[in-house]
């Protein structure tokens, strides 16, 4: 045989030859066989027992400690440490928890106060092994493999493997001189007084402790300069969980600890991930394409079919009408109206793959562009259930219901977001105000999106982001409602494992015979109300496969009707402060004026109140109105004939009189 030539010597120490890696020292040995014991009766008939572990629990030191009359350990170290500093703290976090484990266990201080239990630490190589050498008046026996010096690695209760020699000469000697060369030259001692002290002190850290005698050699403490290497369960434990796995509480159901995964919720976990699994950079799940001429659909590479069995229609409608049932439980607000509101944004949602068409369109024509917003705002209180509709849409529509990471919501980061996505719907959940006001703001007022395909954007908010100025209400379709539904409840509970259970039945047949249809239709002239050509698909399709009567909220809607009522949060707001608040308000001369309590009340109640309202003369805390247009805008009479307070005057002449 032909001995190969070494590489050139030539090569930097990083690059380090082949044929000068240190040699793997591998026992030989043979099976014999396997019998099941326990951790006592593996050292009963010995008197001496020397242990190389790396992670330790201090009663089965303590067992030992109690049998044998002698006893030596050497706590190894899994990985490099990241230099000195952590190296002493890892010597201080040993020697604390030996310092009081020391207090509660007789065996261990006394042993240790006797010198029958020395302990050393390893300073000079990483040691991972695992080895128990026993010997006795019974022989000598040598136990190796993965179980550390632990209750939990000799109860029998995980998976571990262990490796015995009993009155092996050879493995003796071999694994003997092993712990005798580590122990005699990679280890330093730690003190009987370090542990016996009731306080630590860091001068009896094994690293600082002086050596026995001056001429000793001084201590080699192998650290480095770069962060060790992490295993997998290091990151998983120390890393922050990313979104695409913290989510599947919801998806899966423990008991004690222990979670079922059978054929069904292995699908569920893979379709959650799937939909979660989003970076700045890469999106390789979610997109869609829509080929009008051809009627083709492709979701993420793969076509996705319109035409679908009437069954299963039929059983997305019954799904969604049982979903919508589940408003009628809301309190603090009119679940009607919640029900209505949530339906005008499923007919927008379903029909968003397609508005980027319609703009196109309009763009190309000089037309208005404001009946075909690419931004969906629902907001409103805790507990009101946009996120979880926004969610199950999705699941309806693509099987999917990730949202997109809130930190991805940047003025340079939607561009490329929108040409990954194409026309697959952008979701950011639970926004604050500060990325709202820094990024959405300006997103929502550039009209010029220059592609081909691109998808609409639905920002989920809770009821702190109240107030929207008007550039932003006349772009977007928004959504608020105050109804909610109490937390920590029993319908509360009820309804969510209902809702979760509806989801694990809901299939994408509906939005596909949806689409099917929308299609089809649209190859005729493109609708100019959005709203009302999408709606009237869904109620046709609820018609046709849902229960005999429909639902109230299951009705056709307009752009016009939506227009009328996503002001209704300040009319609200404006009929509670002329219930609750009578004073506040004064009627001369055609004119309504509204005092507040401060000038930061009226300046965001200006923001939701649509301009035509608001009269010259409005400033500070007072707001100004014509009687008329606000009796029309609020639906209710605002005369009051007993008021005799003539406050305009009243503000007239204190602005006269403060007048230099």
């Amino acid at each position: 045989m032909t001995t190969p030539k070494k590489r050139s010597a030539q090569v930097g120490p990083m690059f380090r030859d082949q044929d000068d890696r240190p040699s793997l020292q591998v026992v030989q040995a043979s099976f014999i066989e396997s019998r099941e014991t326990t951790f006592a009766d593996l050292i009963t008939g010995y008197t001496s027992l020397r242990v190389l572990t790396y992670s330790n629990s201090v009663p089965i030191i303590n067992r030992a400690a109690a049998q044998l009359d002698d006893i030596e350990i050497v706590f190894g170290r899994e990985d490099i440490l990241n230099g000195m500093a952590q190296y002493l703290y890892y010597q201080e976090l040993l020697l604390r928890e030996l310092i009081a484990e020391a207090k509660s266990y007789d065996h261990i201080r006394q042993k240790i106060d006797s010198g029958a239990l020395r302990l050393y630490v390893v300073q000079q190589i990483i040691s991972h092994e695992k080895l128990f050498l026993l010997d006795g008046p019974a022989g000598r026996r040598v136990i190796t493999g993965s179980a550390n010096f632990s209750d939990a690695a000799f109860a029998g209760a995980q998976n571990e493997s262990y490796i015995c020699f009993d009155d092996d000469p050879l493995a003796w000697d071999y694994f003997s001189a092993k712990y005798d060369r580590i122990r005699q030259t990679a280890t330093t001692r730690i003190t009987k007084q370090a542990v016996l002290d009731d306080t630590f002190d860091v001068t009896k850290l094994p690293a600082l402790a002086p050596g026995s005698t001056e001429s000793e050699a001084p201590k080699i403490i192998i650290v480095t300069d770069r962060p060790p290497a992490p295993t997998a369960v290091q990151k998983a434990l120390n890393q922050k969980t990313p979104k695409q796995y913290t989510g599947l509480s919801g998806v899966l159901t423990s008991d004690k600890g222990v979670v079922r995964l059978d054929r069904g919720a292995a699908s569920r976990v893979v379709q959650y991930v799937r939909s979660n699994a989003r970076t700045e950079t890469e999106n390789t799940e979610e997109y869609l394409s829509i080929y009008r001429e051809s009627g083709q659909v492709v979701l993420s590479g793969q076509p996705y079919r319109l035409d679908v069995a009437p069954d299963a229609v039929r059983a997305d409608v019954f799904t969604f009408v049982n979903y919508f049932k589940g408003f009628d439980l809301f309190r603090g607000g009119d679940p009607t109206r919640l029900t209505r509101d949530y339906f005008t944004f499923m007919s927008w949602f379903y029909l968003g793959p397609l508005i980027c068409d319609f703009r196109n369109r309009a763009l190309a024509r000089d037309e208005y562009l404001m009946d075909y917003p690419i931004f969906g705002v629902l907001y409103g209180k805790s507990n009101c259930g946009k996120s979880e509709l926004i969610r199950t849409l999705l699941l309806s529509m693509f099987g999917r219901e990730g949202f997109l990471p809130n930190d991805m919501l940047t003025k340079s980061n939607i561009p490329l977001l929108r040409e990954q996505n194409r026309r697959y719907p952008m979701v950011f959940d639970d926004l604050d105000r500060t990325r709202f006001d820094n990024h959405a703001n300006a997103l929502i007022k550039d009209d010029a999106v220059n592609m081909r395909e691109y998808p609409v954007t639905v920002l989920s908010m809770n009821a702190e982001k109240d107030t929207f100025e008007t550039e932003i209400r006349k772009r977007c379709l928004i959504i608020y409602t105050g109804a909610s539904l109490p937390d920590h409840t029993g319908e509360s509970r009820r309804l969510a494992s209902t809702i979760k259970k509806l989801k694990r039945s809901l299939g994408t047949a509906l939005y596909q015979e949806y689409l099917r249809r929308v299609i089809d239709r649209l190859q005729d002239e493109p609708p100019t109300d959005i709203l009302t050509f999408s709606s009237t698909v869904l109620t046709e399709i609820f018609a046709e496969h849902g229960p005999k009567t429909l639902p109230r909220w299951c009705r056709i809607v307009s752009m016009n009707e939506y227009v009328q009522a996503k002001h209704d949060k300040v009319k609200d707001e404006l009929r509670q402060i002329h219930q609750h608040k009578p004073g506040a308000w004064s009627i001369e001369a055609g004119k309504v004026i509204l005092t507040l309590d401060d000038v930061l009340s009226a300046r965001k109640l200006k923001k939701d109140i649509p301009d035509y309202l608001i009269n010259a003369g409005s400033q500070g805390d007072v707001i100004i109105f014509s009687q008329a247009d606000l009796e029309s805008f609020l639906d209710i009479s605002l005369r009051r004939p007993a008021e005799k307070t003539n406050l305009l005057q009243r503000l007239l002449s204190r602005r006269k009189s403060s007048a230099p």
